[in-house]
């Protein structure tokens, strides 16, 4: 069984900073691959509800395990995508600070597919 845990932390135009982050287990995803959503780590709330009306302005992401070459995608009310960045395993390399200019609106999310929802 593999777990995946995925964190990204965003810095906001207005100075703040948040982290949203998702825990997930092979077994509980495995009879549904599909895309999982990171929440906020301190409120619960998806990206929308925690950074409505600001704008990523730089943005790092972590992870345990493999996360497939979609890496961490930023997707509006429709679904399409608004930004992407890739996530680093932190035993294998340091993450970085990534300058970024992703748009936030109530109903976004931040969304990763990971290893245990592909194999």
């Amino acid at each position: 069984m593999t777990n995946t845990y995925v964190a990204v932390a965003c810095y906001l135009n207005d100075g703040s900073s948040r982290i949203f982050a998702v825990d997930s287990t092979d077994a509980a995803i495995a009879a549904d691959p599909t895309f999982q959503a990171l929440t906020d780590v301190i409120t619960g709330n998806s990206l929308g509800d925690s950074a409505q009306g600001r704008t990523i302005v730089k943005v790092m992401a972590t992870c345990e395990n493999f996360v497939t070459s979609q890496g961490i995608m930023f997707v509006d009310q429709q679904n399409n995508v608004v930004g992407t960045v890739g996530a680093i395993n932190p035993e294998q390399q340091q993450p970085m600070w990534e300058s970024v200019q992703i748009p936030v609106q109530l109903n976004y999310t931040c969304k990763v597919l990971t290893k245990a929802s592909v194999e």
